[in-house]
């Protein structure tokens, strides 16, 4: 194959790359039933629609009274029936009266406290001494004591986390309006690459000079996981060729908010990604980086706010691009303010130094925890194409463009599994 003509550009500085982020307009909103919301994220504000409680509710197990009935104890009440939680009372208690009611069961009308059960003693089956006197309002949440009508449950742009549903469930919010998923379609770029279909055919392929795909498997994968605002719905492998990654991107970018290729960013005769790229006459085109790894990275921001995103194949310069590229551009799509908690912790250097005065990098280091402190101690081979040390790590260590982090310094790690605790 006849080498094409390879033009060397100077990588863009990370801040170039925010401004043409920051551009993006995000996705539709859609409604959802507040259970199906996890990992939505919110395009409205949530109001509160009514009082909650909408009546007085009981705090604890015990006697509903009128608290001016009991200004002075021991006092004989007349019981004249219960009131459970999951029913509306029905009835109403006079002067000298009393219902029992459990914690969370609505107060019947013309009672203000509770005395709890231990302070009563009941006489026989329609009368009770009560032995402790209680204020108004005591023992009991008020209505709208929990939240009032018209008042903001949560804010647009927050990410609906599980723990957010059942405290929706209770302020009587049954549906919310949320960012439809980003949607998202991969492209392999590769002649060699090879999909995985048995577990044989991994030896088979290195043996014969190829490669399995794995690198836009990791995309995916990464999205399911960390990434609940997005969607992968589409995944493909393309030959080293202009017209078949052109037509796999126009296809992709008919389905999808992002396209994302793997491979092809090379200076080699078969490397055609940025020339397609650059095809489609984007409004703005990021090309290149100055990070490491992750230098050949690009960004492609179509006129119709649709994205192309350029990664490596290598699945090291994926993951660095992955933290540091693709997750910003998701987020903004998605409208993400108030976002998911990432796993960091401030860790110390034990040995060595990390940083570089000209770029920004990357590092895959080891984390222990010693006590209560998080120590970075073996920091394996960097080199892109170390696939294998992936395994050797629990976190990752980014430092900005001459940033120099040295022994007994302390740096924050995005954690990729749990460290060793010594």
């Amino acid at each position: 194959m006849k080498p094409h003509e390879y033009k060397f550009v100077i990588p863009h500085e990370l801040e170039e790359l925010t401004n043409a982020v920051n551009t993006l307009s995000t996705v539709n909103e859609e409604p959802v039933p507040v259970w199906d919301s996890m990992g939505r994220v919110l395009s409205r504000d949530i109001i509160v629609p009514i009082d909650i409680p909408p009546r007085p509710k009981a705090a604890y197990d015990g006697y509903a009274v009128r608290s001016q009935d009991i200004t002075k104890v021991p006092t004989k009440l007349r019981f004249v029936g219960s009131v459970s939680i999951g029913e509306v009372p029905s009835i109403k208690v006079g002067p000298m009266e009393t219902t029992y009611v459990t914690t969370g069961a609505y107060l019947p009308d013309g009672t203000d406290a509770v005395v709890p059960e231990e302070f009563v003693d009941v006489v026989g089956n329609n009368e009770v001494i009560i032995n402790k006197a209680v204020k108004p309002w005591e023992n009991v949440d008020p209505a709208g004591s929990f939240a009032r009508k018209g008042e903001v449950a949560l804010r647009e742009g927050t990410v609906i986390m599980p723990w957010d549903i059942p405290a929706l469930l209770e302020l009587g919010i049954g549906e919310v309006w949320v960012r439809r998923k980003v949607r998202i379609y991969v492209i392999a770029t590769g002649s060699e690459l090879v999909e995985a279909r048995e577990p044989g055919d991994v030896i088979n392929a290195i043996v014969n000079g190829k490669v399995i795909e794995s690198t836009a498997s990791m995309i995916k994968d990464y999205v399911n996981m960390y990434v609940p605002y997005a969607e992968v719905i589409g995944k493909t492998i393309v030959p080293d060729n202009p017209d078949a990654i052109r037509s796999a991107i126009l296809h992709g970018l008919d389905q999808a908010d992002i396209v994302i290729t793997t491979g092809g960013t090379g200076p080699s005769g078969i490397d055609y990604v940025y020339e397609v790229t650059q095809s489609l006459k984007p409004r703005a085109y990021i090309r290149g980086l100055r990070m490491r790894p992750g230098k050949p990275t690009g960004l492609a921001v179509l006129s119709n706010n649709k994205v192309i995103i350029n990664l490596s194949g290598h699945p090291i310069s994926t993951l660095n691009a992955l933290t540091v590229v693709v997750n910003d551009v998701i987020k903004r799509m998605a409208g993400v303010k108030i976002g998911m908690p990432e796993p960091r912790v401030t860790a110390k250097l034990a040995k060595g130094s990390l940083g570089d005065e000209e770029i920004a990098r990357q590092y895959r280091v080891r984390v222990r925890r010693v006590g209560n402190e998080y120590l970075i101690g073996n920091i394996p081979r960097q080199g892109s194409s170390l696939t294998h040390t992936l395994l050797m790590i629990n976190g990752l260590v980014f430092t900005r463009r001459g940033q120099i982090i040295r022994e007994g310094d302390y740096v924050e790690v995005l954690l990729l599994r749990e460290p060793p605790r010594e």
